[in-house]
């Protein structure tokens, strides 16, 4: 049996409620899925300082600046394609160009939401995002590490974004984890392949590493919970012993988590890196695992590619 597995959504609720008690300059604002997005106790909470904008998700970013730039902490939510792309040019204006103190929180990230099909999976946010200047990204791999993200958000200025996943995973991190914005968290060592994730396939990662110690291959699993700033100099430490790299991330495989690390291993390590997410096509309508797995996001993958990175050496 493996490890307990736990909620983002419920993990994101709880947290942004212990928040919104804590600071009262805290605010939370919706486009009409308040449900889905887990608002309601905050709203129920707190509500003056709760706002639902009807479906005009594209005027979330510049609300949120608004009141940010009043000295407000705005934290706005919707599914994460409609929190970034339905709004990226007002993101861009109002919330990155004027270092506007905004938290963006995309729900039911990458191909989570499963029969709702391509127009609700995000393949492409974090790689839109890493664009922009000052934004940070966040992709919690658990609920303990959601949990201590919203917090984090709360207390550090600046515009962030929270990528969330809708559904569960297992536990990765215990009751002595901290976390901090840009740290990367190594979960296993070994000495031939190094793993980087970020999630819910960070779970993925160690499936993976765990079968590969039958035949003799030591993995070591890199949780890499900030995509931006992506710390260099602990992704260089990682892989500077191993024979090369294996990016796993529910994401095209174009400007994410592997075209992040692709680049610092280009310029200070020269050594390969196999990126596992999704190719560069729009998705399909089915549940989340079958969708995965027709892409390559999956055990399997990860087990075979570490497998050719080893007959690379």
């Amino acid at each position: 049996m493996g490890p307990p597995t736990a909620d983002f959504g419920a993990a994101f609720a709880d947290a942004l409620l212990e928040v919104g008690k804590a600071c009262e300059q805290v605010v939370v604002l919706d486009a009409d899925i308040a449900d889905s997005c887990r608002t309601e106790a905050f709203r129920k909470a707190f509500p003056k300082r709760a706002f639902d904008l009807g479906v005009a998700e594209q005027s979330l970013p510049t609300f949120a600046a608004g009141l940010a730039l009043a000295g407000k902490v705005p934290f706005y939510n919707s599914f994460a394609p409609f929190a970034v792309l339905r709004g990226l040019d007002m993101i861009r204006q109002s919330v990155a160009y004027n270092r506007a103190n905004v938290k963006i929180v995309g729900h039911a990230a990458g191909q989570s939401m499963g029969y709702t099909g391509p127009s609700h999976h995000t393949v492409e946010d974090i790689a839109a995002l890493r664009a922009l200047p000052g934004i940070v990204i966040l992709a919690p791999c658990d609920a303990e590490e959601t949990r201590q993200m919203v917090w984090a958000m709360a207390e550090v200025e600046g515009a962030m974004y929270l990528r969330l996943p809708r559904g569960a995973a297992p536990n990765v991190h215990g009751p002595d984890f901290r976390f901090e914005i840009g740290r990367t968290y190594c979960l296993r060592r070994g000495g031939d392949v190094t793993i980087f994730a970020c999630g819910d396939v960070v779970a993925l990662a160690l499936e993976a590493a765990s079968r590969l110690d039958s035949e003799g291959l030591q993995c070591q699993v890199v949780d890499v919970p900030t995509l931006k700033p992506l710390a260099a100099e602990e992704v260089i430490r990682e892989g500077e012993h191993t024979r090369g790299a294996i990016t796993v991330e529910d994401h095209n495989v174009l400007g994410g988590l592997g075209g992040a690390v692709a680049e610092i291993y280009a310029e200070r390590l020269r050594k390969p890196v196999l990126r596992i997410g999704i190719p560069d096509r729009f998705t399909e309508s089915d549940e989340a695992p079958v969708l995965r797995e027709a892409c390559g996001l999956s055990v399997r993958s990860i087990v075979e590619a570490a497998r050719r990175l080893r007959g690379r050496a």
